[in-house]
């Protein structure tokens, strides 16, 4: 069977994965002048009379029922925090040592994307048995780990599949349900077919109902299984005939803007998903993206965008920039739950398919660390990297991931709160310092994670570069890295700034007021201590202004957190509590309404502490007030005293 295939194709292709002979390289790809035709319409002839060896049915048989379905609240769930693992080409036994890689290690999953191809075609998706052996059993197998599974797919269904990179699958026909949608008109532009980088397939058309019925059922397989959620790639953008163009398309309602189909497509899977699994499910999108030759542009709107990743950067420094470029440019337009494919996607230079972009090390480090500070951490290249498996400097690596995903998920509360925050109407949670991409590079990149740090990512190697302060919202600001140091000033330029020279760091201060709520896992990261388990830890750097923080709860209401100089107030609390405050004046005596609170007598008993427990200590080499305290119904106030100056 002959394709047609046009350089953007064959550029996708191999960015992909798909490892085509030398011979057929730059002769399928025509002269760098030339446009073949995207959507294999000089090969349809040719490729019916091979593929459609009987009629179709004479009329469609399908008589399903649709249901208008709202769209669902503005939800981020807290495993969406969590740090998420995926690879391009897997099975269940790999998918299983996968994950005990990370497990065994110390290192936090908290959800395992299966990209393609996993299914028996695409896009039927019915898992393929001999990949994916009792594949609800794997969905529970990995349920009772507590960790989510999030399925791969676009809205395409084939009638040719591909999957030539190595260790793919073979299809022989079309998907499954092709043909019903065909006979049914199911398809978008009257069934026309589409060359994508899976094969040749039809777009779902999401304005005709009984079309949407259908696709609900194609999905009610796996929803029942019990999956978290849908990782929807960007296959709508295949439907045209010239590429960079992105044409109307015709609909069962008529001609729609691209735009509007684009966006028809993300919000139903939402929709569906949630009506069916609960407020807990979730899709994982693209927001602002420029990859191969799809026209730069936003891709679901925010309010359908539960997780949004940059995908398919290169894996270098440049990609790191792009990630940023994407990151801010989502960020202003609404987009919450932001994040990259750790170390970057593409192993080849897009524009150069002969070149290989080489594994670096630091940028891997460096890129691991920038995703520690950012909503979405997630590991997926198309190298499918696992840190052990690094031969440069591999303990170091180890380390330093095991450090982001452990903080990462730590700091799943804040993360929590902040998208929260953001879908009532406050501030993102990623904001860029600067209006626009000017000042961006002017800058340096840097931006804001709420109210709490200044991120300054690195952006070349070495780790030493300028840092400014200038913050006009803030009083202080502390060097993460050397948090009992004196506080700086927030209108101070740090000029060669060597504080983030060690692979596994970039430049992060913490602005003066900041309150910071975590579930500490263990004192690897060194924001806790043995008594931490069990509690909500909440780390707080003390202002001279009043700062608050609302600290969200999964069910009921949310806690506010007030912090004024050596007053904290706390509200409701429904589990126990362990205050960490960063302390620069030694600190006699810990008041809780007005009532002296007693000091622990040293370090082991204030472990000891059960959950019923409340104690005080102050370590004066890290300059923290140590507090335990019960969970409450009640507001409660809790006083600093200082030693007396005289």
């Amino acid at each position: 069977m002959a394709f047609t295939f046009s350089r953007a194709h064959f550029r996708r292709a191999l960015q992909t994965g798909i490892l085509i002979a030398p011979c057929l390289c730059f002769a399928a790809c025509g002269d760098d002048d030339e446009v073949l035709d995207a959507s294999v319409d000089a090969a349809e002839d040719t490729m019916d009379a091979e593929m459609d060896t009987s009629p179709p049915p004479p009329e469609c048989e399908y008589e399903g029922e649709y249901e208008e379905i709202a769209d669902p609240p503005l939800y981020s769930p807290p495993w969406a925090f969590e740090p998420w693992i995926s690879k391009d080409i897997s099975d269940r036994d790999d998918t299983e040592s996968f994950i005990e890689g990370f497990l065994s290690r110390d290192i936090p999953v908290g959800a395992v994307v299966l990209d393609s191809p996993w299914e028996t075609h695409y896009n039927t998706l019915i898992p393929n048995p001999d990949r994916y052996p009792d594949f609800e059993g794997l969905v529970d197998q990995l349920h009772e780990q507590n960790i989510r599974i999030v399925l791969w797919t676009t809205q395409m269904i084939n009638r040719t599949g591909i999957d030539a990179e190595i260790g793919g699958d073979t299809y022989i026909g079309p998907a499954s349900n092709f043909q019903e949608g065909r006979t049914c008109d199911f398809y978008v532009n009257d069934g026309q077919l589409y060359f994508w980088w899976k094969g040749d397939g039809a777009g779902i058309d999401f304005f005709n109902e009984q079309a949407v019925a259908w696709w609900r059922e194609q999905q009610d397989l796996v929803l029942g299984m019990g999956i978290d959620g849908w990782k929807l790639d960007f296959g709508e953008v295949y439907i045209r005939t010239t590429p960079g163009e992105l044409p109307p398309v015709q609909t069962a309602q008529g001609e729609i803007d691209f735009n509007d189909y684009s966006a028809a497509y993300y919000q139903e899977f939402l929709r569906y998903g949630v009506r069916e699994r609960g407020r807990d499910f979730l899709t994982m999108v693209r927001g602002y993206d420029v990859s191969y030759d799809h026209p730069a542009r936003f891709y679901a709107r925010p309010e359908h965008a539960p997780v949004v990743w940059m995908g398919d950067n290169h894996r270098d420094w440049g990609g790191v920039l792009d990630v940023l470029d994407h990151t801010f440019r989502s960020a202003r337009e609404g987009y919450v739950v932001i994040g990259s494919d750790i170390g970057g996607y593409l192993d080849r230079d897009e524009n150069d398919l002969t070149m290989t972009i080489p594994f670096d090390q630091e940028v891997f480090a460096r890129w691991t660390a920038l995703s520690g500070m950012m909503p979405f951490f997630q590991l997926h290249g198309r190298a499918n990297l696992e840190p052990w498996n690094i031969e440069e400097r591999t303990e170091e690596t180890i380390e330093l991931y095991r450090y982001w995903a452990n903080l990462h998920s730590e700091m799943v509360p804040f993360w929590f709160s902040l998208a929260q925050e953001a879908y009532a109407g406050g501030d993102n949670i990623v904001q860029p310092v600067g209006d626009d991409a000017r000042a961006w590079r002017r800058n340096g990149w840097l931006y804001r994670v709420g109210d709490a740090f200044l991120v300054a990512p690195v952006l070349e190697a070495g780790g030493i570069r300028n840092v400014p302060l200038s913050d006009p919202a803030a009083t202080a600001m502390y060097d993460y890295w050397d948090e009992s140091a004196a506080p700086r000033s927030p209108v101070e330029e740090i000029v060669n700034y060597e504080g983030a020279t060690e692979r596994g760091r970039i430049p992060i201060f913490i602005r003066a007021g900041a309150i910071v709520p975590m579930h500490i896992r263990s004192e690897f990261t060194q924001f806790g201590r043995p008594v931490a388990n069990g509690r909500l830890t909440l780390a707080i750097w003390p202002d001279s202004r009043e700062t608050t923080f609302n600290v969200h709860h999964e069910e009921g209401e949310a806690t506010p957190v007030t912090a004024n100089g050596g007053t904290i107030t706390i509200g409701a609390a429904p589990e126990p509590l362990l205050l960490r405050v960063r302390r620069e004046a030694v600190t006699t005596n810990v008041q809780i309404g007005g009532e002296a609170l007693e000091a622990a007598a040293d370090s082991d008993a204030f472990d000891a502490l059960d959950a019923d427990g409340e104690g005080w200590i102050y370590d004066a080499d890290a300059k923290l007030v140590w507090i335990v305290l019960p969970a409450s119904e009640t507001e409660r106030t809790i006083t600093l005293e200082e030693a007396d100056a005289t």
